[in-house]
């Protein structure tokens, strides 16, 4: 895909600060919805579609990195796929079922919608939609295919964005296609194979706002007609509560590849492979301003995590649940010392000392970049940070000298104090407010509550490193957290944890997601307890 080289150099996941084709379209159906998904971060139960939508696309991807052999007819053409439908079906269950099984909250059973026959029409109806491209290729006598990144192919090497952190032990095949001095079936179906993710390359193969402020990866796109076409792939028919933001969402890509591409998106669609529909859809993506305004709107979002929320919503648009949900099925806790509520926790000090050694941008615990700096108060030195990319650019414009840092959020990284700067703090030379010792920082935590919502991710980062983090969100009867362990901090007694468990959190780090609290597992200082119903 030709993309950009991520901000995210080790990326742990999608930051939530960046305008994305899904926060967009959510933000558009229900601000209330957006609000609990993006910032909070809750999320439902893992069901199966939400599983078979990323591995049905990932197979039929795959499908079409194939080239194919030599062949008289599109019939002939049509059989060597339907092995390979056969080879991918099979695969695309088996991954399926074992992260189903493997989720730690999930709904439905698998088998209700997801069998070998079913996986396999999916495909098929995909396979179909491309061989109508093929056609189109070979009827107009071939099309466009020498490209600086060419589509990729299982007989060439990936195109890494950062060949530096590609593992050097791997070797790829690499062999050129053989064109024919007039059109072959062969030929067209080569032509026609669209740009789409590599899944041989762990980089995130997005395209980056050159500002960094919007982030977006499509599907599938073709260019063989000399057009820019940017095709999204969907496992429904074309006629569910989500259909409507699809107009949306490619507009939104259409608009990011205009800004970060030398060409033109020139049409966009929709391939529902239920269906085997082709959904064409009218290109008419807001301007930069208008998504720009978006953006901002959402940056400015009054943060609280109160809960439920005390307006929520009626439940009527796609998706809302969280949101509309005006009581809760839990009891309320009852919070026993050590433990506090969680809207007890300090979330805004103000410190004052010498600043001092700036640096980065460098990445966070989260693979982000972000600047950092240090203040010094006598013989206490604390790292100042900014709480995400972007989230405070001035850091290093400001004076290395006495200055008084407001409205900083305390926390802690590897057991020492850290003050997380974003949008609503300031380096001031002189400020009226109450001060905080450095020496006297909040860095910890004992919350307990219910846990509402829970799951875990895996994953590879840009270097080819494996990733582990589990996410859960607490609630205490009034307010929701969200705890995250990562890595080797994931012990028996998290993966044990369900939906619905009363638990007990001693001696949590003290951090901030989006502003709002994050607590994270310290495999070696923090206690755990799931407390018992009887």
């Amino acid at each position: 895909m030709p993309a950009q080289i991520p901000p995210e150099n080790q990326s742990i996941g999608r930051a939530r600060g960046r305008l994305s084709a899904s926060s967009l379209t959510t933000f558009l159906r229900c601000k209330k919805q957006w609000f609990l998904n993006y910032r909070i971060g809750l999320r439902g139960p893992l069901s199966p579609p939400q599983i078979m939508g990323i591995e049905v696309e990932d197979a039929l991807c795959s499908i079409f990195m194939h080239r194919a052999p030599v062949v008289d007819s599109l019939e002939e053409l049509t059989n060597w796929l339907g092995g390979l439908i056969e080879e991918f079906t099979r695969k695309a269950l088996d991954n399926g079922l074992e992260i189903f099984e493997e989720a730690m909250w999930k709904k439905g059973e698998f088998s209700e919608y997801f069998d070998k026959e079913s996986i396999s029409k999916l495909l098929e109806n995909g396979v179909m939609l491309q061989l109508e491209e093929v056609k189109k290729c070979y009827d107009a006598g071939g099309g466009v295919h020498e490209f600086d990144i060419p589509a990729p192919c299982w007989d060439k090497p990936p195109h890494f964005l950062q060949p530096e952190k590609a593992n050097s032990m791997i070797s790829w095949k690499n062999e050129d296609h053989e064109f024919s001095s007039s059109i072959t079936w062969q030929d067209a179906w080569e032509i026609a194979r669209p740009w789409m993710k590599d899944p041989r390359n762990p980089e995130p193969q997005r395209m980056y706002h050159r500002d960094r402020w919007a982030a977006g990866e499509c599907d599938l796109v073709h260019r063989w007609d000399g057009k820019t076409r940017i095709i999204d792939i969907k496992i429904g028919d074309g006629e569910g509560s989500f259909a409507s933001s699809l107009k949306h969402q490619l507009n939104f890509y259409a608009w990011l590849w205009n800004e970060t591409h030398d060409t033109k998106c020139d049409a966009i669609e929709g391939w529902y492979l239920k269906s085997g529909l082709r959904k064409q859809v009218d290109l008419n993506p807001k301007s930069t301003n208008e998504y720009r305004q978006i953006y901002e709107e959402m940056r400015s979002w009054n943060l609280t995590n109160k809960y439920p929320i005390e307006e929520p919503c009626l439940g009527d648009s796609a998706g809302c649940r969280w949101c509309s949900i005006t009581e809760m099925e839990f009891d309320k806790p009852n919070i026993a010392k050590p433990c506090e509520l969680i809207s007890s926790i300090p979330n805004r000090v103000n410190v004052k000392g010498k600043l001092q050694a700036s640096w980065g941008p460098l990445p966070n615990h989260y693979g982000e970049p972000v600047l950092g700096a240090m203040i010094k108060s006598g013989d206490k030195m604390v790292t100042l940070e900014e709480s995400q990319p972007n989230s405070f650019p001035s850091m290093h414009d400001a004076i290395q000298d006495d200055v008084i840092v407001t409205g900083a959020l305390p926390g802690v990284w590897r057991g020492q104090p850290r003050l997380y700067l974003d949008e609503n703090s300031s380096i001031e030379i002189e400020a009226e407010c109450d001060l905080t010792r450095m020496g006297m920082l909040r860095t910890k935590a004992n919350v307990q509550g219910i846990i509402i919502s829970i799951s875990r991710r895996n994953g590879v980062r840009a270097d080819g490193r494996p990733w582990s983090m589990v996410s859960l969100h607490l609630w205490d009867g009034e307010s929701v957290a969200e705890i995250v362990a990562f890595g080797s901090a994931i012990k028996g007694s998290i993966l044990n944890m369900k939906q619905g468990d009363e638990v007990r959190i001693i001696s949590a780090d003290l951090g901030w997601r989006e502003g709002v609290t994050q607590l994270r597992i310290d495999k070696r200082t923090t206690r755990i307890e799931i407390i018992s119903k009887d």
